[in-house]
């Protein structure tokens, strides 16, 4: 419903430089209350199954975005060719950008260890992996952490309304309260590919980053890894800050502001109710090329600057639109072949595009 609050949210990016979006709103709250499930399209094209009464789905139908800051650096910081890596994907929304961003010569790989959430992403994924401009896909129902083998995945009451609140079970002792089932873990030294090298990384794993990089200690050392994007809920500087400094990374609070993102150098960035709950931080090994393409920008993910190709326009039965790569002739179009997702354990991810 309409609130004060809701109201002032009207004053931020994603609405005031998309004013049709505000109106979709006012319709939503009046029209989509009591629904669950809806089909968005975001802005780069791609439809997006939510539901409306989780906290993750109600942003993306109400905004057509989510955590606004990083879906820019997401979308800004990855090249087309790249190896993208989603640790704690949920249901799908940055994978989204991965897949656009990387192209069809790029991949995607998407960590998820709950079964419900990684059923969703798995839908969401499905639905884009016969769109040419997309990467391919792999799609893990796993966490990631030091080593490969099983953890405890806990919930509580606040997950009925927010599926990315699940967490990886420490040491402590087991709490009677929500529920807990046991999940696969994988480390993603054990993932990656000999020779393979990732462009960029994103990190939301509910207090589990440190792990994720002791898991990755080959990838650090070697620089596979060129931008790692990561909450980090302990004051700077953090264990995972220092971590990376350690081995050479730069580290950056991205902060949002009116016209884009701003990338503070070793330094907290501002958060709360409408930039996140959670501050967010840039670690790169290549700290020129981050503040060429995101410092004093304006806003590329959405709005009038969308960088989008323009060539052979295409509509879609979602009542968006599709821009498909110029530089690829129809005859090359109509001969890939996609193929379709398959079973799997956790250390053989589904498949999705080729």
């Amino acid at each position: 419903m309409l609130t004060p609050k809701s109201i002032l949210r009207l004053a931020t990016p994603p609405y005031l430089f998309r004013p049709q979006q505000a109106l979709k709103r006012l319709w939503r709250e009046f029209f989509w209350r009591s629904e669950t499930r809806k089909t968005v399209i975001l802005p780069w094209g791609l439809p997006i199954t939510v539901n409306p009464q989780e906290a993750i789905g109600y942003d993306i139908a109400n905004q057509g975005l989510y955590e606004s800051g990083v879906t820019e650096t997401l979308w800004v910081l990855t090249d087309a060719g790249d190896i993208a890596v989603d640790a704690g994907a949920n249901i799908g929304y940055m994978t989204s950008i991965f897949a656009i961003r990387v192209g069809s010569r790029g991949k995607i790989i998407s960590f998820e260890p709950h079964p419900v959430v990684f059923a969703r992403l798995r839908e969401n994924v499905n639905a884009w992996a016969t769109d040419d401009r997309c990467g391919k896909f792999l799609l893990y129902q796993a966490a990631l952490g030091v080593r490969d083998g099983t953890a405890t995945l806990r919930t509580d009451d606040s997950f009925t309304t927010n599926k990315g609140t699940a967490w990886i079970q420490t040491g402590e002792a087991a709490s009677s309260e929500g529920t807990c089932i046991e999940v696969m873990i994988r480390s993603l030294d054990s993932v990656l590919e000999k020779g393979e090298a990732i462009g960029i990384l994103k990190l939301d794993v509910q207090g589990s980053e440190m792990s994720v990089l002791e898991g990755m200690t080959k990838i650090l050392e070697s620089h596979a890894v060129r931008d790692i994007v990561f909450e980090e809920m302990g004051a700077f500087p953090a264990p995972t800050h220092q971590h990376l400094k350690s081995r050479g990374y730069s580290i950056f609070g991205v902060e949002e502001s009116l016209m884009g993102v701003r990338l503070l150098a070793d330094t907290q960035p501002l958060c709360g109710s409408f930039t996140g709950a959670v501050p967010n931080y840039l670690a790169t090994l290549d700290p020129n090329r981050a503040k060429h393409r995101l410092c004093g920008k304006f806003w590329r993910s959405f709005g009038p600057a969308t960088v989008m190709p323009r060539q052979n326009l295409i509509p879609t039965e979602y009542g968006g639109v599709f821009y498909r790569d110029g530089l690829r002739t129809k005859c090359e179009l109509d001969q890939t072949c996609f193929g379709e997702a398959k079973m799997f354990s956790a250390a053989e991810p589904i498949v999705s595009g080729m």
